[in-house]
């Protein structure tokens, strides 16, 4: 990016950040902190945007983060996430014991950075690492579901009275590896460091390099997404089908003429079902009068008769259980007899797409 364009850009942002806040006063704006650090969020691409806006975020894609910048969605309510909640909670735990076995004093900053030429990258880091040209990212993971996405950590050693790394490990989840190279380029920094807690006992360093080729690619990425997309107000393409229930969320009434290329979809996706409930049926048997009869599972269920499991064998190996559970439910039916005005006090009607092939 030249100087010139860089510029020009962000005089365009800068505009677009103005206009956000004349509205905001005009609308009588009056914000809580969560509030106020929610619509900061819409003045810029976050270090926890990235992942989501390249595409490659299990939870968020860059439609729901391109919803949640144009302020057409609030951002998710996590505050009942008990998840999120622990995580909050013991970031300053992980930060204290960052600093107890590396030596390196840490400071919060609670306001965000911003990128001096591209302002539009913005910044909330979790620790400034006093003296030492680096931050540090703290995170809690759980033991089971994160065991494959992390590395050992880094090894360090005492000598002569100084902690010093003998070894470092960058092996983290990729969304936490583009979240730290965005800090990365924000802040001007060439290293950062990860601290996390792994189900509660088990405490990982990690050390990540700056990536110049990787750097340049997502810095490209986040400037279309920003102005190509947030500030132009046009959503990005769809990646799944919440996307598209959200971007086409009613009909317009008309009809549509198939293409070749969509017609070869659609009797692909025709086939395909039927293999599906040829499938089905033989599993759990054709639907008579409403039921299943026969199939598969009947067999089995059949065989088991009042016994909750089936071995493999005689050591013991489950193949399957059928196993009794209960399950407490409202009967709507009843409650709309008994109480008709509270069952309409609670009743509300949803609107969606229904697609039938």
């Amino acid at each position: 990016m030249t100087t010139a364009n860089a510029v020009s850009l962000a005089s365009i942002h800068k505009e677009y950040v103005k206009s956000l806040i004349i509205l905001a006063r005009r609308n009588g704006m009056k914000q809580t902190d969560i509030e106020s650090f929610h619509f900061q969020r819409r003045f810029g691409v976050g270090g926890s945007d990235v992942a989501a806006i390249l595409g490659i975020c299990p939870y968020r894609t860059p439609h729901d983060v391109w919803l949640e910048k144009t302020g057409r969605e609030e951002p998710e309510d996590l505050s009942n996430n008990d998840r999120v909640h622990f995580g909050i909670e013991l970031e300053e735990t992980v930060a204290r014991e960052y600093t107890r076995r590396t030596g390196l004093k840490v400071q919060k900053r609670n306001s965000p950075y911003i990128h001096k030429t591209m302002p539009w990258l913005r910044a909330n880091i979790d620790r400034h690492i006093v003296g030492a040209k680096k931050g540090l990212e703290c995170k809690t993971a759980d033991k089971w579901a994160s065991r494959d996405l992390w590395g050992n950590g880094n090894a360090y050693m005492e000598k002569n009275g100084v902690i010093e790394c003998v070894e470092e490990s960058d092996e983290v989840p990729e969304t936490y590896m583009l979240q730290m190279l965005h800090y990365m380029m924000v802040c001007d920094k060439k290293v950062w460091d990860l601290a996390v807690l792994i189900g509660g006992n088990d405490f990982r360093i990690y050390t990540m390099l700056y990536d110049n080729h990787l750097a340049d690619i997502v810095t490209q990425k986040l400037k279309v997404f920003w102005f190509e997309h947030v500030i132009a107000d046009i959503p990005p393409s769809p990646l799944n089908l919440h996307d598209l229930d959200t971007m086409h969320a009613k009909d317009n009434g008309r009809s549509i003429v198939v293409t070749d290329e969509i017609l070869d979809v659609f009797k692909r996706f025709k086939t395909i079902k039927d293999q599906i409930k040829a499938l089905e049926t033989e599993a759990y048997g054709p639907m008579v009068g409403g039921k299943h009869i026969g199939g598969l599972d009947f067999a089995i269920k059949h065989f088991m008769g009042d016994n909750a499991e089936v071995l493999l064998d005689e050591n013991g190996k489950k193949l399957c259980s059928w196993k009794s559970q209960s399950s407490k439910r409202v009967d709507t039916t009843a409650l709309k007899e008994a109480e008709p005005a509270i069952a309409k006090q609670f009743t509300t009607e949803s609107h969606s797409r229904v697609f039938r092939a």
